[in-house]
Protein backbone atom coordinates (compact mmCIF):
# COMPACT_ATOMS: atom_id res chain seq x y z
CA UNK A 1 0.00 0.00 0.00
CA UNK A 2 1.18 3.08 -0.68
CA UNK A 3 0.85 6.04 1.57
CA UNK A 4 1.08 8.50 -0.90
CA UNK A 5 -2.43 7.24 -2.67
CA UNK A 6 -4.40 9.40 -0.92
CA UNK A 7 -8.22 9.14 -1.04
CA UNK A 8 -11.27 11.63 0.73
CA UNK A 9 -11.98 10.80 3.90
CA UNK A 10 -15.33 9.02 4.46
CA UNK A 11 -17.06 7.19 7.21
CA UNK A 12 -17.89 4.66 4.67
CA UNK A 13 -14.30 4.29 3.65
CA UNK A 14 -13.48 4.27 7.68
CA UNK A 15 -16.03 1.23 8.23
CA UNK A 16 -14.37 -0.82 5.36
CA UNK A 17 -11.07 -0.25 6.71
CA UNK A 18 -12.01 -1.57 9.46
CA UNK A 19 -13.72 -4.47 8.50
CA UNK A 20 -10.84 -5.67 5.56
CA UNK A 21 -8.54 -5.14 8.69
CA UNK A 22 -10.28 -7.61 10.42
CA UNK A 23 -10.84 -9.54 7.86
CA UNK A 24 -7.52 -9.95 7.27
CA UNK A 25 -6.00 -10.61 10.88
CA UNK A 26 -6.95 -12.52 13.70
CA UNK A 27 -10.42 -11.83 14.83
CA UNK A 28 -9.84 -12.43 18.17
CA UNK A 29 -6.96 -9.94 18.45
CA UNK A 30 -10.32 -7.49 18.33
CA UNK A 31 -12.01 -8.44 21.26
CA UNK A 32 -12.07 -5.06 23.46
CA UNK A 33 -13.54 -6.56 27.59
CA UNK A 34 -17.01 -4.82 28.18
CA UNK A 35 -16.78 -1.75 30.47
CA UNK A 36 -20.02 -1.16 32.58
CA UNK A 37 -20.66 2.30 34.12
CA UNK A 38 -19.64 0.64 37.63
CA UNK A 39 -16.33 -0.61 36.34
CA UNK A 40 -15.45 2.72 34.87
CA UNK A 41 -12.31 3.91 36.51
CA UNK A 42 -12.34 6.04 39.53
CA UNK A 43 -11.63 9.73 39.69
CA UNK A 44 -8.08 10.70 41.10
CA UNK A 45 -7.48 13.06 43.70
CA UNK A 46 -7.57 16.01 41.56
CA UNK A 47 -11.18 15.41 41.43
CA UNK A 48 -12.64 16.10 44.86
CA UNK A 49 -16.28 14.74 45.18
CA UNK A 50 -18.78 17.11 47.26
CA UNK A 51 -22.28 17.38 47.97
CA UNK A 52 -24.40 20.39 46.11
CA UNK A 53 -27.21 21.70 48.36
CA UNK A 54 -29.85 21.07 46.17
CA UNK A 55 -33.59 23.08 46.32
CA UNK A 56 -36.74 21.71 47.62
CA UNK A 57 -38.49 20.63 44.82
CA UNK A 58 -41.69 23.06 46.13
CA UNK A 59 -38.97 25.96 46.55
CA UNK A 60 -38.45 26.56 42.75
CA UNK A 61 -37.82 30.11 43.59
CA UNK A 62 -35.52 30.40 46.03
CA UNK A 63 -32.57 32.88 45.58
CA UNK A 64 -30.18 31.64 48.28
CA UNK A 65 -27.60 30.07 46.11
CA UNK A 66 -28.63 26.69 45.53
CA UNK A 67 -29.31 25.34 42.18
CA UNK A 68 -32.00 22.44 41.13
CA UNK A 69 -30.50 18.98 40.12
CA UNK A 70 -31.52 19.77 36.37
CA UNK A 71 -29.09 22.97 36.18
CA UNK A 72 -26.38 20.86 38.50
CA UNK A 73 -26.30 18.06 35.42
CA UNK A 74 -25.99 20.97 32.81
CA UNK A 75 -23.57 22.38 34.20
CA UNK A 76 -21.23 19.37 35.44
CA UNK A 77 -21.67 17.86 31.38
CA UNK A 78 -20.63 21.95 30.03
CA UNK A 79 -17.93 22.13 32.29
CA UNK A 80 -16.66 18.72 31.29
CA UNK A 81 -13.91 16.42 32.55
CA UNK A 82 -10.71 18.23 33.22
CA UNK A 83 -9.13 15.57 31.19
CA UNK A 84 -11.85 15.60 28.45
CA UNK A 85 -12.96 12.30 29.06
CA UNK A 86 -16.55 11.39 29.70
CA UNK A 87 -18.31 11.83 32.74
CA UNK A 88 -20.33 8.86 34.13
CA UNK A 89 -23.58 8.84 35.52
CA UNK A 90 -21.87 7.55 38.71
CA UNK A 91 -20.11 10.70 39.07
CA UNK A 92 -22.82 12.91 38.40
CA UNK A 93 -24.48 11.37 40.99
CA UNK A 94 -22.08 12.14 43.45
CA UNK A 95 -22.17 15.31 43.66
CA UNK A 96 -25.90 15.28 44.30
CA UNK A 97 -27.90 14.21 47.29
CA UNK A 98 -29.88 11.64 47.55
CA UNK A 99 -30.03 10.65 43.56
CA UNK A 100 -29.12 7.90 41.76
CA UNK A 101 -27.60 7.35 38.71
CA UNK A 102 -31.01 6.41 36.71
CA UNK A 103 -32.34 9.40 38.17
CA UNK A 104 -29.08 11.49 36.09
CA UNK A 105 -30.30 9.29 33.09
CA UNK A 106 -33.53 10.74 33.48
CA UNK A 107 -32.47 14.07 33.91
CA UNK A 108 -30.23 13.94 30.67
CA UNK A 109 -33.14 12.59 29.08
CA UNK A 110 -35.08 16.23 30.12
CA UNK A 111 -32.27 18.43 29.22
CA UNK A 112 -32.30 16.70 25.32
CA UNK A 113 -36.12 17.27 25.20
CA UNK A 114 -35.43 20.56 26.59
CA UNK A 115 -33.00 21.48 23.92
CA UNK A 116 -35.25 20.27 21.32
CA UNK A 117 -38.06 21.73 21.79
CA UNK A 118 -36.44 25.27 22.30
CA UNK A 119 -34.55 24.17 19.07
CA UNK A 120 -30.85 25.10 21.17
CA UNK A 121 -27.89 24.33 19.53
CA UNK A 122 -26.73 21.50 22.98
CA UNK A 123 -26.70 18.09 23.27
CA UNK A 124 -25.97 15.87 25.84
CA UNK A 125 -24.90 12.19 23.92
CA UNK A 126 -23.34 8.97 25.19
CA UNK A 127 -19.66 8.41 24.20
CA UNK A 128 -17.55 5.69 25.91
CA UNK A 129 -18.78 4.63 29.37
CA UNK A 130 -19.85 8.39 30.10
CA UNK A 131 -21.46 11.31 28.43
CA UNK A 132 -20.17 14.62 26.88
CA UNK A 133 -22.17 17.96 25.84
CA UNK A 134 -21.80 18.54 21.78
CA UNK A 135 -23.73 20.89 19.56
CA UNK A 136 -26.76 19.61 17.67
CA UNK A 137 -26.51 17.76 14.26
CA UNK A 138 -28.73 21.08 12.57
CA UNK A 139 -25.77 23.25 13.31
CA UNK A 140 -22.95 21.05 13.01
CA UNK A 141 -21.94 23.32 9.95
CA UNK A 142 -20.70 26.11 12.29
CA UNK A 143 -18.22 24.14 13.48
CA UNK A 144 -17.24 22.44 10.17
CA UNK A 145 -17.02 26.12 9.53
CA UNK A 146 -13.77 26.49 12.48
CA UNK A 147 -12.70 23.08 11.86
CA UNK A 148 -12.70 21.86 8.01
CA UNK A 149 -15.22 19.67 6.29
CA UNK A 150 -14.90 16.04 5.43
CA UNK A 151 -14.09 16.11 1.89
CA UNK A 152 -11.06 18.90 2.77
CA UNK A 153 -9.36 16.11 4.96
CA UNK A 154 -7.58 13.89 3.03
CA UNK A 155 -5.90 10.69 4.02
CA UNK A 156 -3.47 7.59 2.59
CA UNK A 157 -5.43 4.01 2.59
CA UNK A 158 -3.27 2.92 5.45
CA UNK A 159 -3.68 6.43 7.51
CA UNK A 160 -7.59 5.13 7.18
CA UNK A 161 -7.03 2.01 8.62
CA UNK A 162 -5.25 3.02 11.52
CA UNK A 163 -7.52 5.28 12.80
CA UNK A 164 -10.28 3.12 11.93
CA UNK A 165 -9.05 0.61 14.54
CA UNK A 166 -9.11 3.42 16.74
CA UNK A 167 -11.95 4.62 16.58
CA UNK A 168 -13.77 1.16 16.69
CA UNK A 169 -11.71 0.48 19.31
CA UNK A 170 -10.93 3.95 21.80
CA UNK A 171 -8.46 3.42 24.23
CA UNK A 172 -6.59 0.80 22.01
CA UNK A 173 -2.85 0.51 22.86
CA UNK A 174 0.02 1.20 20.08
CA UNK A 175 1.08 -2.47 20.30
CA UNK A 176 -2.44 -3.22 19.54
CA UNK A 177 -2.64 -1.21 16.80
CA UNK A 178 0.71 -2.87 15.35
CA UNK A 179 -0.42 -6.15 16.26
CA UNK A 180 -3.14 -5.72 14.26
CA UNK A 181 -2.48 -4.06 11.29
CA UNK A 182 0.44 -6.49 11.34
CA UNK A 183 3.34 -3.66 10.97
CA UNK A 184 5.17 -0.64 12.19
CA UNK A 185 2.20 2.42 12.81
CA UNK A 186 3.66 4.76 15.31
CA UNK A 187 4.41 7.15 12.53
CA UNK A 188 0.89 7.17 11.11
CA UNK A 189 -0.74 7.69 14.83
CA UNK A 190 1.58 10.53 15.31
CA UNK A 191 0.06 12.17 11.87
CA UNK A 192 -3.62 11.63 12.82
CA UNK A 193 -2.55 13.07 16.31
CA UNK A 194 -0.97 15.91 14.58
CA UNK A 195 -4.13 16.60 12.76
CA UNK A 196 -6.20 16.27 15.79
CA UNK A 197 -7.91 13.26 14.66
CA UNK A 198 -6.90 11.49 17.86
CA UNK A 199 -5.99 11.82 20.81
CA UNK A 200 -3.05 10.77 22.85
CA UNK A 201 -2.70 9.38 26.63
CA UNK A 202 -0.71 7.47 28.62
CA UNK A 203 -2.57 4.67 30.48
CA UNK A 204 -1.45 1.84 32.42
CA UNK A 205 -1.71 -1.20 30.54
CA UNK A 206 -3.35 -4.16 32.03
CA UNK A 207 -0.72 -6.33 31.14
CA UNK A 208 1.91 -5.05 32.23
CA UNK A 209 1.11 -2.72 34.09
CA UNK A 210 3.27 -0.01 32.73
CA UNK A 211 2.55 3.17 31.29
CA UNK A 212 1.66 3.25 27.37
CA UNK A 213 0.43 4.89 24.73
CA UNK A 214 -3.32 4.78 24.06
CA UNK A 215 -5.34 6.85 21.88
CA UNK A 216 -8.93 7.94 21.40
CA UNK A 217 -10.89 9.87 18.48
CA UNK A 218 -11.32 13.34 19.39
CA UNK A 219 -14.04 15.97 18.90
CA UNK A 220 -12.59 17.05 16.02
CA UNK A 221 -13.10 13.31 14.37
CA UNK A 222 -16.38 13.45 15.30
CA UNK A 223 -17.34 16.80 13.73
CA UNK A 224 -15.69 15.63 10.54
CA UNK A 225 -17.85 12.75 9.58
CA UNK A 226 -20.90 14.39 11.36
CA UNK A 227 -21.38 12.17 14.28
CA UNK A 228 -22.88 12.97 17.70
CA UNK A 229 -20.49 9.80 19.51
CA UNK A 230 -19.05 6.27 18.47
CA UNK A 231 -21.89 5.00 18.70
CA UNK A 232 -23.31 6.38 15.57
CA UNK A 233 -20.33 4.85 13.86
CA UNK A 234 -21.95 2.45 11.17
CA UNK A 235 -22.10 -1.50 11.76
CA UNK A 236 -19.52 -3.37 9.73
CA UNK A 237 -20.05 -7.04 8.79
CA UNK A 238 -21.69 -9.38 11.29
CA UNK A 239 -19.19 -10.67 13.27
CA UNK A 240 -16.13 -8.28 12.80
CA UNK A 241 -18.41 -5.14 14.96
CA UNK A 242 -17.27 -4.15 18.05
CA UNK A 243 -19.26 -1.99 20.40
CA UNK A 244 -17.24 1.38 20.99
CA UNK A 245 -19.36 2.40 24.00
Amino acid sequence: MNDEDEEELSLEDLGAAYARAAALHDPNAFAQPETSPDEAPSEDGSDAEATVELLDPADEEASDGRVTPLAIVEAVLFVGHPRNEPITLERIASLMRDFTPAEVGDLIDELNESYKAHDQAFRVVPHEHGFKMTIAPDVESIRRSFLGKVREARLSQAMVEVLSLVAYQPGISIQKVQDQRGRESAPLLNQLVRRRLLELKRETAEETGKLTNCYYPTERFLALFGLESLLDLPQVEEGLTTDPS
